[in-house]
C-alpha cells in the first residue's frame, strides 16, 4: 500500500509499505476520505513534539473495515465506520470517570494520526474502540469532518450551555464554521462570528451566524455589545488559536460569561486577569472530545446543512498530498477552508 509517512518538518514522503495486519483487539480500516488539519499543518512546519517522526498522519478519516483483530466481534468486514482517533489506557483516574480525553498516558499515546500511524494511507490498524458506524446519508467527505465537528461539540459540552441567548465564535476556519453549525443545532438564540475572508464570511452566515464581524473592526467591542443588550456574549468560542483572537474572546464575553479555548496555541498569550478577576469571566480549556461528542457530531452533520462543495475547497489523491495539500494550505490561506485526501485513487 501507500503511505505519506512525517518524517520531520516539510518532510512528508510518500511511501511504499506492506499493509498492515490487525493485532488482538483491533481492525483494519480501508480508508476512504481524510483530511487535512490545523494541526497536521503545525507539524509540517514546526514537527511533532513529543512524539518522534516516522509516522503516518492523519486522523480525521472514515472508512471501511477490512479484517478483524483476535478478539474483536463487535464488528463485522464492510462496515462503513468514522474513526475516533482517541487513544487511552483505560486504566487511570480519568479514564475511569469516562474522560479519556484526559488520560494520563496522553502526551505518550497521542492520538491514531500523531504519534502512531493514521489515516493518510490506502490501511490502518486501529483500536476496535474507536470506530462508530457512519449512517448512509453521512457520505465519506461528511465522515472525515466528523472529528472537527466533536472537537466544537466538546468544548460547548464543557460550558455547560443551555440554549445560550448569545454565542460568539472567533474564528472561521473549519473549527470555527463547525461551531458555528453545531452552535445553531444546539440551540443557540443568537450567533455572532468574527472572522476573515469572503468566502468564509459567506458560509458562517449559511451555517448560521445572524452577522458576520472584521476581526480588526474598531467597533468590535462596541457591535457586539449594541447585538446583545449592552451586556456582552453569554458564550465566546475561540477557535483560531492565535493571541489576539483569545483577547478578543475574553473581551467580547459579559461578566460570568464563559469562554471556551478551542484553538491550539504555540505562545504565550498575555491576558487582562484583573479584568477577568472583576467581571467573574470564565476560560475553559477544551482537548479533543469525548465518545458522546463523537456521536453528536455523527448526527448532527448527517442531519445535513454543511455546503461540502464550498467547505471541501480541494480533494485531493493521496500521491498528491504536499503539492495539493499542505504547500496551498500554507501560501493559500485564504483560498481553503478544508482540503480532504483520498486515498487509492
Amino acid at each position: 500500500m501507500q503511505a505519506a509517512v512525517f518524517h520531520g518538518p516539510r518532510d512528508i514522503r510518500l511511501t511504499d509499505m506492506a499493509e498492515p495486519t490487525p493485532q488482538a483487539g483491533e481492525v483494519l480500516i480501508k480508508v476512504q476520505c481524510a483530511g487535512i488539519c490545523g494541526s497536521d499543518l503545525n507539524r509540517f512546519h514546526y514537527g511533532s513534539h513529543p512524539w518522534p517522526p516516522g509516522f503516518i498522519m492523519g486522523h480525521e478519516f472514515c472508512g471501511e473495515i477490512a479484517a478483524l483483530g483476535a478478539g474483536v466481534d463487535a464488528w463485522q468486514v464492510g462496515q462503513q465506520v468514522v474513526v475516533e482517533p482517541t487513544l487511552y489506557c483505560g486504566t487511570c483516574f480519568y479514564c475511569q470517570q469516562g474522560y479519556h480525553n484526559r488520560c494520563v498516558e496522553f502526551n505518550q499515546r497521542g492520538i491514531t494520526g500523531s504519534g502512531t500511524n493514521g489515516g493518510f494511507a490506502d490501511y490502518v490498524c486501529v483500536p476496535a474502540y474507536q470506530p462508530h458506524v457512519r449512517p448512509p446519508q453521512l457520505t465519506p467527505n461528511l465522515g472525515a469532518l466528523v472529528e472537527p465537528m466533536a472537537v466544537s461539540i466538546h468544548g460547548w459540552r464543557l460550558a455547560g450551555a443551555d440554549k445560550p441567548d448569545s454565542v460568539v465564535v472567533v474564528g472561521i476556519g473549519n473549527i470555527g464554521l463547525l461551531a458555528i453549525l453545531a452552535a445553531k443545532a444546539l440551540g443557540a438564540k443568537q450567533i455572532i462570528a468574527i472572522g476573515k475572508y469572503a468566502p468564509r464570511q459567506e458560509l458562517a452566515r449559511i451555517y448560521g451566524a445572524s452577522v458576520v464581524l472584521e476581526p480588526d473592526d474598531s467597533q468590535l467591542q462596541t457591535q457586539i455589545l449594541d447585538r446583545t443588550n449592552g451586556l456582552g456574549a453569554e458564550l465566546a468560542l475561540e477557535a483560531a488559536g492565535t493571541p489576539s483572537s483569545l483577547r478578543t474572546a475574553v473581551e467580547v464575553a459579559r461578566k460570568g460569561g464563559k469562554i471556551v479555548v478551542l484553538g491550539v496555541f504555540h505562545e504565550e498569550v498575555a491576558l487582562d486577569y484583573r479584568t477577568i478577576l472583576l467581571s467573574e469571566k470564565h476560560i475553559l480549556g477544551s482537548l479533543i472530545y469525548q465518545r458522546q461528542d463523537f456521536a453528536d457530531a455523527i448526527s448532527i452533520l448527517s442531519a445535513g446543512g454543511i455546503d461540502t462543495h464550498r467547505h471541501i475547497t480541494a480533494n485531493i489523491p493521496l500521491r498528491d498530498i504536499v503539492t495539493q495539500g499542505f504547500i496551498p494550505l500554507s501560501e493559500r490561506k485564504a483560498d481553503h477552508i478544508k482540503i480532504q485526501v483520498t486515498p487509492q485513487v
